[in-house]
C-alpha cells in the first residue's frame, strides 16, 4: 500500500484533540490518516510539501441534487418553489436521458471536488428506471468522489390518466436490487440512501411504506421538509411518524424551515438530522435556516448547496454564507433582547460554519467515524489550500487559519484534494484527464441545450430585466 507524507502544513483538524496545529505533518497509509505531529518520519513515503498551506478535513456537501448541474443559471429570475416545480420537475426533468444524467453527475461531483468537497449526498430525484440510475452511480464512481447515493423518484406533471406522484411508494424491487448488488457493502466510496417523498410530499402510507424500506435494507432515507403549514400533503405527518417509531438518526430532515418549536423538539428527540440549504432557502422561503435553531436544541447542524440552476454549488461559499446568515440572525435576537452588542461566546463563529460543513455532514450521512475531522484512523479526505494567492496570503501568519479558509477561501486557492489517500486534484488542477475533461464540457452543453429546445425554455425580455417564461 502507498505511503504520503503531507510536511509542514497549518492544519485546521475538527478534532479537539489534535487541534490547529501549524508545522504539522500528516502521515496517510493507504486510504487512512495514520499519525498526525511534528517530524514524522515515513521511510518510502511520498513526501508533499505543506509548508505554504492549511489542511482542512475535506468538505462534505449534504444535500446537492447534483443532476441539476447541466441546467445552471436559469433560476435566479424564479421567484418561489413554484416556479422551480414548475420548470424543472414538470418541465425540464422529464427532457433526461440516462446520458443526461451520466453527464450532468460527473461534471457536477468534479465540480464538487475542485472546490474542495470530497463527500456528497447526491439527492437523486430524476430517476424513472434502472438505466438511468445506474447511470448516475457510473458517473459519481467515475469522479472519484466519495458520495452517499440516495436514490429518489422522478415527480413528473399529474394528469388525468396517470397516479399522482405522491400516491406512489418506493419501488422496492429497484432498493433490492442495489442493495443486494453493487451497494451490497457499505464499505466502499459510493453507498446507498433512499431519496424519499416523506409527509410534506407523498401521502402519510406512502411515508410509512418508504421508511419502513429503507429500514429493512438498513439505509438512511432522506426527505424534504419545509414544514409549512397548509402546504403540507400530511399536516400532522412528523409527529404521526415519530408516535410510531419511524423517525430516528436514519431518517435525514432536508430544510424543515418552517417547523414549530414543538415539531423541532419531536424530530429532534426522535434523533433525526436536518440539512439546511440556507442559498435556496433564503431564495424561496419566509422562515430563515435550521442552524441556531438547532442548536439551540443540543443538535449539529449540517448543510449543503442544493440547486445549481440558481447559484455556485460550491461548500466555500455555502460555508461562508451559512455564518453570515446565523450571525445576522444572532444579532438581531441579541439586539431585540438588549444584549447587544454581543459578548464573543455568545454569537456564531467562522469554525462553527467549517464544524457543519464536515463533522456535521459527516454526522448526518453517518459516516462521522471515517470522515469529517483529521484524526489518525479515519480516512484521509482532506483539501489543501495554498495560502500563497491574492486571497489568502495576506490573512496569515498571525491570523486564524479558520477564519482564512472560511472567509476568504475560494476555489483558484484548493490545491490539492484527496479522497481515501488518493489525489483527484493537484497543484491545482484536476486529476481528471483534461481531453475528456473537454470532451465532458462539450457534452454537458449539447445535453443543456437539446433538453431547453425541447421544453421550450425561453427567456423573455422585460422592463425590469430579463425574466424566465414559466411552465406552470
Amino acid at each position: 500500500m502507498s505511503r504520503t507524507l503531507i510536511r509542514n502544513a497549518t492544519l485546521v483538524s475538527m478534532d479537539p484533540a489534535v487541534g490547529n496545529p501549524s508545522g504539522t505533518d500528516i502521515l496517510i497509509d493507504g486510504p487512512i490518516i495514520a499519525a498526525v505531529g511534528k517530524n514524522l518520519s515515513a521511510d518510502g513515503a511520498t513526501v508533499i510539501d505543506g509548508s505554504n498551506t492549511i489542511v482542512t478535513p475535506g468538505m462534505v456537501n449534504a444535500h446537492i441534487h447534483t443532476w441539476e448541474f447541466s441546467l445552471r443559471g436559469i433560476g435566479a429570475g424564479w421567484v418561489s418553489s413554484r416556479d422551480y416545480h414548475g420548470n424543472m420537475h414538470q418541465n425540464l426533468a422529464t427532457r433526461y436521458t440516462a446520458r443526461d444524467v451520466h453527464i450532468a453527475n460527473l461534471i457536477g461531483a468534479l465540480n464538487q471536488i475542485h472546490h474542495g468537497t470530497t463527500t456528497i449526498m447526491d439527492w437523486c430525484h430524476i430517476l424513472k428506471d434502472e438505466e438511468m440510475t445506474d447511470a448516475a452511480v457510473d458517473a459519481l464512481e467515475e469522479s472519484g468522489i466519495r458520495a452517499v447515493f440516495a436514490r429518489g423518484t422522478v415527480k413528473p406533471p399529474v394528469t388525468p390518466d396517470t397516479t399522482p406522484y405522491y400516491k406512489i411508494p418506493f419501488p422496492r424491487e429497484e432498493i433490492r436490487r442495489l442493495r443486494t448488488g453493487r451497494f451490497a457493502s457499505d464499505d466502499r466510496l459510493v453507498t446507498l440512501a433512499m431519496a424519499i417523498l416523506g409527509p410534506d410530499w407523498g401521502e402519510y402510507d406512502v411515508a410509512v411504506h418508504d421508511i419502513r424500506l429503507a429500514r429493512e435494507f438498513g439505509l438512511i432515507n432522506s426527505a424534504h421538509t419545509y414544514g409549512r403549514k397548509g402546504k403540507r400533503k400530511v399536516e400532522d405527518g412528523m409527529p404521526r411518524l415519530a408516535k410510531e417509531g419511524l423517525l430516528g438518526p436514519d431518517h435525514n430532515i432536508a430544510h424543515g424551515n418552517c417547523f414549530s418549536e414543538d415539531e423541532l423538539k419531536i424530530v429532534l428527540d426522535a434523533g433525526c438530522t436536518i440539512t439546511s440549504t440556507c442559498f435556496t432557502e433564503m431564495m424561496n422561503y419566509e422562515k430563515p435556516a435550521m442552524l441556531g435553531r438547532m442548536i439551540k436544541f443540543g443538535a449539529t447542524p449540517s448543510i449543503g448547496s442544493d440547486c445549481d440552476p440558481y447559484f455556485n454549488s460550491s461548500m466555500l461559499w455555502v460555508t461562508r454564507h451559512a455564518f453570515h446568515h446565523q450571525r445576522e440572525l444572532d444579532n438581531r435576537t441579541l439586539h431585540a433582547t438588549g444584549d447587544w452588542p454581543a459578548k464573543t461566546n455568545h454569537a456564531t463563529h467562522p469554525r462553527d460554519a467549517l464544524y457543519w460543513a464536515t463533522m456535521g455532514g459527516a454526522k448526518a450521512l453517518r459516516l462521522d467515524h471515517k470522515i469529517g475531522s483529521i484524526t489518525p484512523g479515519k480516512q484521509a479526505d482532506l483539501a489543501l489550500f495554498d495560502t500563497r494567492g491574492m486571497n489568502l496570503f495576506a490573512a496569515l501568519p498571525g491570523g486564524d487559519p479558520v477564519h482564512a479558509v472560511v472567509m476568504f477561501a475560494e476555489a483558484a486557492d484548493v490545491r490539492d484534494v484527496m479522497v481515501a489517500g488518493k489525489f483527484l486534484k493537484r497543484d491545482g488542477q484536476l486529476i481528471y484527464p483534461a481531453d475528456k475533461l473537454a470532451k465532458l464540457r462539450e457534452q454537458t452543453l449539447d445535453s443543456r441545450q437539446r433538453m431547453m429546445r425541447e421544453g421550450n425554455y425561453v427567456y423573455q425580455p422585460a422592463l425590469n430585466g430579463p425574466q424566465p417564461k414559466y411552465h406552470v
